[in-house]
């Protein structure tokens, strides 16, 4: 995978996830900004960032009042899951 794929796959994760780069960052433990080079391919991921991504589209985003958000998502965070995990892959 390319890491404009990469840059993608990211950008897709935290928008099926329904959220914004602030929260997407939030969620994986980075800045704003790291989330922001990540999808504009300024940067790539870390080995511990890509870890922390492919958690979050296994448990899915956090509902806004603060509750797992796996079952807000269905299925779609065994999806979610395979696509991190080829974000992982590729930069290994």
């Amino acid at each position: 995978m390319s890491d404009e794929n990469v840059n993608r796959s990211i950008r897709e994760l935290r928008l099926r996830l329904g959220m914004t780069q602030e929260e997407f960052a939030h969620a994986v433990a980075v800045t704003f900004s790291t989330v922001n080079r990540w999808e504009n391919g300024h940067a790539k991921p870390s080995k511990l960032a890509r870890r922390s991504i492919e958690a979050l589209a296994r448990r899915g985003a956090p509902r806004r009042d603060g509750a797992a958000g796996g079952d807000r998502i269905g299925g779609e965070a065994e999806r979610l899951a395979v696509d991190s995990a080829m974000i992982v892959e590729s930069h290994q």
